[in-house]
């Protein structure tokens, strides 16, 4: 039998986040934040919530930015959200060509770093810098024996920068990383975490593979979905942005969502 989420409360959940000046933070006391508000438009988005009445409030949250000062993960978020809203043109070339340099800059004490790698390598893809990608990719492609793979997070970012590329003998590691209760640990035999289940997740969804047991892996994200209709990381944790948003995307592309 298909899961039921009510969207409507879910996506009331994400609205309760969102700012008068633009943006959503973490709580409704917190002030916004970069990656709260790339977590909450893809939610909407999922929930197939229109953003046309607040597109206006998110632009004037996003040009207010300074993206020169972000530190790599929400520049990479910072940079998604321009680019799904078709804002990115809306920044002057002269800061385009500092963000390229800032990055190079990055890159150079950032290369035994698979997660900074996947930020600069999907900055670059917006950008359009496709040698800078390449470069990347081949640099993991020829050097991932020498990351530290000792979690689905490592696996993941490594998946997204090498993807087609992705070493086949690693799916066995994600796959055996399914606990009882349906979830994924960090590797085998570690708790189940929203997190690392969407790390799996992402893995085999994008390798045309599925986890071994759907059904549990459904009771799973049901028990970590919350009254206030966001979900935890776990069963007893209480309600983000980002853990609502990766339990969303694993029922909606796995089509065991049913929704009322």
């Amino acid at each position: 039998m298909l899961s039921e989420i009510d969207l409507n409360k879910v996506i009331d959940f994400v609205l309760k986040k969102e700012k008068d000046e633009g943006g959503f933070g973490a709580t409704h006391l917190l002030p916004p934040t970069i990656e709260d508000t790339y977590y909450a438009v893809k939610i909407l988005y999922l929930c197939e919530f229109s953003l046309n009445k607040n597109k206006e409030k998110l632009k004037n949250f996003l040009l207010h930015q300074n993206p020169l000062e972000l530190s790599l993960k929400p520049l990479a978020k910072f940079s998604k959200l321009l680019k799904y809203l078709n804002l990115l043109n809306s920044l002057s070339p002269q800061t385009i060509n500092i963000y390229k340099n800032n990055l190079r800059k990055n890159l150079t004490k950032s290369s035994n770093n698979l997660e900074k790698l996947c930020f600069i390598m999907e900055i670059f893809e917006i950008l359009n810098e496709n040698d800078s990608t390449l470069s990347i990719k081949n640099f993991v492609s020829n050097n991932f024996s020498s990351f530290n793979l000792k979690s689905l997070e490592a696996y993941y970012y490594l998946y997204k920068i090498l993807r087609n590329n992705f070493p086949s003998e690693f799916i066995n590691v994600i796959l055996e990383a399914q606990n009882p209760d349906g979830g994924f640990g960090i590797l085998k035999d570690t708790t189940s975490y929203m997190d690392s289940t969407y790390y799996a997740c992402y893995i085999l969804y994008h390798s045309n593979l599925k986890p071994k047991n759907l059904t549990k892996l459904k009771d799973f994200i049901l028990s970590c979905w919350n009254s206030d209709g966001g979900f935890g990381r776990n069963s007893q944790g209480v309600s983000f942005l980002e853990s609502t948003y990766h339990a969303l995307w694993i029922l909606k592309n796995f089509k065991i969502l049913k929704t009322m």
